[in-house]
C-alpha cells in the first residue's frame, strides 16, 4: 500500500520492462498482479488504465497504520524513559512531557540537567 501511495504501479505483466520497473521499487512482479485484484477487490487501489493507484480509502489506510505504528513507537520511548525515571528523573519526567505534548522540544532543552 505504502508503494502506490507514494506512486502509481505498472502492470508488470505488459512488458519485461515494466516488470523490471516494479522490481526497482523492491516488488516481487509475480506478486503484483494478485496483490492488485485483492486491493481492487477491498477498494484500496484501482486500475487506469496499465496503472495500480491507491484509492482515497487506501491511502486513508495507509496512513492510520502508520500512525499507530509512530504512536506504539512513541509509547515505547516513554515507558523506557519511565523505567529509567528513579536513575534520571528530570529526563524521563520531560521524555513523558514531551510524548504527551505538554512540554515543547525548546523547553526541554532549556531546562538544566540535574546532577546528582
Amino acid at each position: 500500500m505504502g508503494e502506490l501511495v507514494s506512486a502509481p504501479l505498472t502492470d508488470p505483466s505488459r512488458g519485461a520492462d515494466r516488470s523490471a520497473t516494479v522490481a526497482l521499487r523492491g516488488l516481487d512482479p509475480q506478486l503484483v498482479p494478485a496483490d492488485a485484484t485483492l486491493l481492487t477487490w477491498m477498494k484500496l487501489a484501482g486500475l487506469s488504465g496499465d496503472l495500480l493507484t491507491a484509492t482515497d480509502l487506501g491511502a486513508a489506510l495507509h496512513y492510520r497504520r502508520l500512525q499507530e505504528l509512530l504512536e506504539l513507537r512513541l509509547s515505547e520511548v516513554a515507558r523506557f524513559a519511565a523505567a529509567h525515571e528513579p536513575s534520571v528523573p528530570r529526563f524521563a519526567r520531560n521524555v513523558r512531557l514531551l510524548a504527551e505534548g505538554s512540554l515543547s522540544f525548546a523547553d526541554a532543552m532549556r531546562e538544566p540537567p540535574r546532577t546528582a
